[in-house]
C-alpha cells in the first residue's frame, strides 16, 4: 500500500515539517519589533518554500522555477538588508524617504506587484497546484505586513493602479488556467493594497475569503488534473453540481454579488469612498469587470453541452448536494444582509 512505502512516509513528514517552517516564518515576520526579525523571517520563508517546490515536479521544471524564484527573492532581501542598515544610520528627512521607497521597491519585488510582477507568470506554470496556492495566498503575507511597517508613498499608489491595469489586460488572451489565475492575483494585489492603507480588519477579511476562493479552485483543478482552456471542453462529462459549483466558486472570486466574494470588494469600495478615492474606485469596477469576463472563459468551456452530454441526467442527480449547493448560496446572501447594519454601526 501507499501508505506503508517508506519513500511516501519520508516524503510525507518532510512536506509536513516545510508546511510548518513555512507557518513559523510568518508568525515571526507578523510578532517582529523590528526590521532584522521581520526580515529573518522572511529569509525562513524563502528558505522553507524552495524544498516545496521541488516535491511532486520533475527535476528540470522544478529547478527552473526554483533558480528564478531564489534569484528575485535573494537579490530583493539583499537590497532590503542593505537599506534597513542605511536606514538605522540616516539621519536626514530627504534621504530617509527615498529610503523608505527602495525599501517599498524591494518588498513590492518580493509581492510580485505591478510593475515588478515579471518573475510571476514565468515560474507560475512550472508549479503544481498546491505551491501556486501557496505562492498566490501565503506567501503574500510577509512583504504585506512589511509594507504595512512603511509609510504610504506614490509609490505604493502607482503600484496600486498598474496592478490594477496589468491585471486585468494580461489576462484576457491567456489559454492557460494557471496564468489567467496568476494575473487576476496581481489585480488583487491592487485590491489587498488599497485595504492595507486604509483598514487593517477589511484587508485580513479580504485576504481570508480570497484564500478559501483560490484554494477551492485549486483543489478542484488538482482533482480534476486540468491546466488549459481546451481540456474543459474535452473533459466535459463531470457531473453537473461539480460544473456549477466551479462556476460559483470563479464568480464568488470575481465578486459578482450574490456570493461571498462580492462582500470585502463592496467594504473596500465603501472605504475608498469615504477617503474620497472617486477616480481610483471607478477604475477598480471597470477593470474587475474586465476580469470577470476571462473568469467565465472557463466557465463557458465548462457549461458546453457537447453530444455526449446533452442530456442532464436526473437519475444521477444528487438531490442533497443540491440542497447543499443552495445552503451556501443562502448562507452568502444572509451574510450580504449584515452588510447594511456593520455599515450603521461603523
Amino acid at each position: 500500500m501507499k501508505f506503508f512505502n517508506l519513500k511516501y512516509l519520508k516524503q510525507s513528514k518532510l512536506n509536513l515539517l516545510f508546511m510548518l517552517l513555512l507557518l513559523l516564518s510568518t508568525l515571526i515576520t507578523m510578532n517582529s519589533t523590528s526590521w532584522i526579525s521581520a526580515w529573518m523571517g522572511m529569509e525562513i520563508n524563502l528558505m522553507t518554500f524552495i524544498p516545496l517546490m521541488m516535491m511532486k515536479n520533475k527535476l528540470f521544471k522544478s529547478s527552473n522555477s526554483m533558480m528564478t524564484y531564489f534569484m528575485v527573492q535573494s537579490s530583493s532581501s539583499c537590497m532590503l538588508l542593505c537599506l534597513i542598515m542605511m536606514n538605522k544610520m540616516e539621519n536626514n528627512l530627504i534621504k530617509m524617504s527615498f529610503i523608505n521607497m527602495m525599501i517599498q521597491i524591494s518588498l513590492l519585488m518580493k509581492l510580485g506587484a505591478a510593475p515588478f510582477h515579471w518573475w510571476t507568470p514565468k515560474i507560475i506554470n512550472l508549479m503544481n497546484w498546491k505551491n501556486c496556492f501557496i505562492l498566490l495566498t501565503w506567501q503574500k503575507i510577509n512583504p504585506m505586513i512589511m509594507i504595512s511597517m512603511t509609510k504610504f508613498s506614490s509609490l505604493i499608489y502607482c503600484s496600486i493602479i498598474m496592478s490594477t491595469i496589468i491585471g486585468a489586460i494580461l489576462g484576457l488572451n491567456q489559454t492557460s488556467l494557471k496564468l489567467l489565475i496568476t494575473y487576476s492575483s496581481i489585480n488583487h494585489i491592487a485590491w489587498l493594497l488599497i485595504s492595507l492603507m486604509t483598514n487593517i480588519p477589511t484587508f485580513i477579511m479580504y485576504f481570508i475569503i480570497y484564500s478559501i476562493s483560490l484554494m477551492l479552485i485549486c483543489m478542484m483543478l488538482n482533482n480534476m488534473n486540468i491546466k488549459f482552456l481546451n481540456q474543459l471542453i474535452k473533459n466535459n462529462n463531470h457531473n453537473m453540481f461539480l460544473k456549477i459549483n466551479t462556476l460559483m466558486m470563479f464568480l464568488s472570486l470575481g465578486g459578482i454579488p450574490p456570493l461571498l466574494g462580492f462582500f470585502p470588494k463592496f467594504k473596500i469600495l465603501i472605504l475608498m469612498i469615504k477617503n474620497q478615492l472617486f477616480l481610483e474606485s471607478i477604475l477598480f469596477i471597470l477593470f474587475s469587470l474586465i476580469i470577470l469576463s476571462y473568469y467565465l472563459n472557463p466557465m463557458i468551456s465548462m457549461l458546453m453541452l457537447t453530444k455526449m452530454n446533452s442530456k442532464w441526467m436526473m437519475i444521477k442527480f444528487n438531490f442533497m448536494k443540491f440542497m447543499f449547493l443552495i445552503m451556501l448560496t443562502n448562507l452568502s446572501i444572509s451574510i450580504l444582509m449584515i452588510l447594511p447594519f456593520s455599515q450603521m454601526m461603523n
